[in-house]
């Protein structure tokens, strides 16, 4: 049977991922502070920002299962706050999550992938090239992911490990509503803007994708053994094509414009 070690999987993209590839066959493991309700999934509870304990799991894992086909991470932290009043410790957060949780799986964890020949995939977001607003931590994060997968790629594929990343946009799940977002009282004469950012960018996500449609995505990707950064939906793909080809100062003026002006409708 082959072995899926889902990080981040107790609702969202996590959860609709495990409950795909257990539904094909694979003995699905969840690596997340909560439990995966999924039928037949197991469960390790853990936080991922704790680095002893997090590390002494990966450890752990690594050992009982002998070999590793698809690691998926899809733990993440997102919040609104500008950067004059951001806190430095929410930053560190928000980076060990997205960013350092997955570098430290993959480095734990591949011995075993090289065994199963397995691929490493982390969900990142359209974010990385369509940057969004008062959030250029997780903009940021996404985007140093999506660089990393590319620079794995060439120094792990001839180990026989694929490196992988997905980018969703708009995805509507409840890390919507789990965003930290900062107080209009905290934020000085940022706050208009901040709320109507905000409220844009709720919109756009509970608007988007089901969860199970990127996990779909994703399933297929891993199962074909891909490596590099792909996105998910015809929208998302046709709106990363335009962020690589329309000027920056037009692009951030739509940016504002959407932000800006359509979020305080």
């Amino acid at each position: 049977m082959k072995t899926c070690l889902i990080i981040g999987g107790s609702s969202g993209i996590g959860e609709a991922t495990a409950k795909r590839f257990s539904s094909s066959g694979y003995d699905v493991t969840n690596l997340s502070r909560r439990p995966c309700t999924v039928a037949g999934v197991k469960n390790i509870l853990c936080d991922v920002s704790d680095k002893e304990a997090y590390g002494q799991e990966l450890t752990k894992y690594a050992q009982g299962v002998g070999r590793l086909d698809v690691l998926v991470y899809s733990a993440g932290f997102s919040m609104s706050a500008p950067l004059e009043y951001v806190e430095e410790a929410d930053v560190r957060y928000l980076y060990e999550v997205n960013f350092f949780g997955f570098l430290f799986a993959v480095k734990r964890l591949l011995p075993v992938l090289r065994q199963g020949r397995g691929t490493a995939c982390v969900v990142s977001s359209l974010g990385a090239l369509v940057p969004i607003a008062y959030d250029a931590f997780y903009t940021s994060s996404k985007a140093a992911v999506n660089a990393l997968i590319r620079a794995l790629r060439l120094e792990l594929s001839k180990k026989g490990v694929k490196a992988l990343a997905v980018m969703p946009g708009g995805t509507a799940t409840d890390f919507t509503f789990k965003r930290k977002v900062y107080k209009r009282q905290s934020v000085g004469d940022y706050r208009r803007d901040l709320v109507s950012a905000t409220r844009f960018l709720q919109k756009t996500e509970q608007s988007g994708q089901s969860p199970e449609a990127v996990s779909k995505v994703v399933f297929r990707l891993c199962a074909r053994k891909k490596q590099g950064v792909y996105t998910s939906g015809f929208i998302n793909k046709c709106a990363a094509l335009l962020a690589t080809i329309v000027p920056q100062g037009l692009l951030s003026r739509a940016e504002a414009f959407f932000y800006f002006r359509l979020g305080k409708k």
